[in-house]
C-alpha cells in the first residue's frame, strides 16, 4: 500500500505497485493532463481545421499516384495506419531507397519542425518534398495538380473548397516528371513567371488540404493513461490496467532513467533535437543533423514567413526565431514522440535497432562514440538490470493506443 500526496490538492490512498515521490507523481502526471491534447492553431494554415479540407487531404493522402503521370506511390505507402502509420522497415522506400527511417505521421501536428533534422516548418511545407523526391514518390507539382485535374472526385472537392484549378495543366508533364525538382530546372525556369506562381499557388493549398488530414491524426488513450485517470478518480480499476512490472517501468521512467529528461509532456517528446551518440551504421555518412535542417528551413520557399504562408507574421513562426546551429548540435535529430512507441519499430533514425529491448540497451550502456559531433551531455550509462529493462519496455508498450 502506498501513499501518495500531492500539494497540488490531491490526496489519495491506493493500491500501486510502486512507492511514488510526490516528485515523481507530479512528474508521471504531466505525461497524461486530464483532457488530451489537440493540435493549436496553425495560422499558416488557413485551412488546417476545414472539414472540407480534412476531407479532400485523406483522399490525397491514400491517393495512389498522387504526384502525377507515370508515379505510384501515395502519401500512406510509407505513413501506412495498419503500420503506426509509418512502414515498418528500416529504411524508407519509394521509388528508390533512402537511408532514414521514416517517422511517423501519428501525432506530427503538434511538431513546430518536422522530419530528422528538422527542415521542414509545418506539416504542409513537409509534403512538398515526397512529392518530389527522386527516391520517394519522384512525380512534381505540375503532376500533383494533374492527378486531381483528372480525378472526377478530387477535382470536385478540390474546385468547392479552392476554386478553379490552374489554367496551365498543358505543360509537358513527362518532361517534369523527369526533373523532379523543377523549380531549378530548365523546364520550370522555362515557364513564365505568372504560371509558376499559379501553379505554385494552387499546389500549396493541396499541400495544406493533406496537413489538414494530417492533423487528425492523434493517439488515443493508452494503458497508461487509464492508469493516472484512475489515480485521479480513486478508481481502482482503472489503476489496474497498467500492470505492476509497467508501473515499475514508469518510475524509471520519470525518476532512475531520466528519460524524462527529453520525453516529457502529454507527447513524450521535448519536440528537440539531440545528439544521442550513435556510432556510424555500416557504410552509411553520418547526418550532420540540426544544422542542416536550419539551412534548409531558412530556404525552403513554403516555411511560414515567405508567401505562400497564410501568415507570415514572427508571431505565427516563432519557432523560426531561435533556431541553434552550432558544434553542440552537429548530428542533433529530433526527439520522437514515444506515444504508440510499439507500433513504430525499427527505431532511430537509421531504424539500427529492430526491438524497444535495444533501445533501452542502447540507453543503458551508451557504447562507443558518434560519428559526428559529439554525444549531448545530459546522457549517462544508466546500467540498468535485466529486470529494469524488461520493466522500462513494458512502460514503453503500455503507451500505445487502445
Amino acid at each position: 500500500m502506498a501513499i501518495v500526496s500531492l500539494a497540488l490538492g490531491l490526496v489519495s490512498m491506493m493500491q500501486l505497485s510502486v512507492d511514488l515521490t510526490d516528485n515523481e507523481l507530479r512528474a508521471m502526471l504531466s505525461l497524461s493532463p486530464p483532457e488530451s491534447p489537440t493540435p493549436r492553431a496553425k495560422p499558416t494554415n488557413k485551412f488546417a481545421d476545414n472539414p472540407k479540407a480534412i476531407e479532400l487531404g485523406e483522399k490525397l493522402f491514400f491517393r495512389e499516384g498522387l504526384a502525377g503521370e507515370g508515379t505510384t506511390q501515395s502519401c500512406a505507402s510509407c505513413h501506412n495506419p495498419d503500420l503506426g502509420w509509418a512502414d515498418g522497415i528500416q529504411f524508407a522506400k519509394g521509388d528508390g531507397v533512402g537511408t532514414l527511417n521514416t517517422p511517423t505521421v501519428r501525432n506530427s501536428a503538434f511538431s513546430n519542425f518536422v522530419f530528422w533534422d528538422g527542415r521542414a516548418d509545418s506539416l504542409w511545407a513537409q509534403a512538398a518534398h515526397p512529392i518530389e523526391s527522386p527516391i520517394e514518390m519522384h512525380g512534381s507539382r505540375l503532376g500533383v495538380l494533374h492527378t486531381i485535374n483528372d480525378d472526377v472526385e478530387l477535382k470536385k472537392l478540390w474546385v468547392e473548397l479552392f476554386g478553379e484549378l490552374p489554367k496551365y495543366l498543358t505543360s509537358d508533364i513527362a518532361a517534369l516528371h523527369a526533373a523532379p525538382n523543377e523549380e531549378f530546372g530548365e523546364i520550370w525556369q522555362g515557364i513564365k513567371a505568372s504560371e509558376q506562381l499559379a501553379i505554385n499557388t494552387a499546389f500549396v493549398k493541396t499541400l495544406k488540404a493533406i496537413a489538414a488530414f494530417e492533423r487528425t491524426v492523434i493517439s488515443k488513450h493508452s494503458a497508461f493513461d487509464l492508469f493516472v485517470n484512475g489515480l485521479r478518480k480513486n478508481d481502482i480499476e482503472l489503476i489496474e490496467k497498467l500492470s505492476p512490472q509497467a508501473q515499475r517501468g514508469m518510475q524509471l521512467f520519470v525518476g532512475k532513467a531520466n528519460c524524462i529528461n527529453c520525453h516529457f509532456g502529454p507527447l513524450l517528446s521535448d519536440g528537440q533535437f539531440h545528439n544521442i551518440g550513435l556510432e556510424p551504421y555500416q557504410d552509411i555518412m553520418p547526418v550532420v543533423g540540426r544544422p542542416d535542417g536550419i539551412e534548409k528551413v531558412r530556404l525552403d520557399l513554403f516555411n511560414g514567413r515567405n508567401q505562400f504562408s497564410d501568415d507570415t507574421s514572427w508571431k505565427a513562426n516563432g519557432q523560426m526565431l531561435y533556431m541553434i546551429s552550432n558544434e553542440h548540435t552537429v548530428g542533433a535529430l529530433k526527439t520522437p514522440s514515444l506515444r504508440d512507441v510499439a507500433l513504430t519499430a525499427p527505431y532511430m533514425h537509421d531504424g539500427r535497432f529492430a526491438t524497444l529491448e535495444a533501445v533501452v540497451q542502447f540507453y543503458s550502456l551508451l557504447p562507443g562514440f558518434p560519428g559526428i559531433g559529439h554525444r549531448e551531455e545530459t546522457l549517462n550509462r544508466l546500467l540498468l538490470s535485466d529486470d529494469e529493462l524488461a520493466e522500462l519496455v513494458a512502460f514503453l508498450k503500455s503507451l500505445s493506443s487502445l
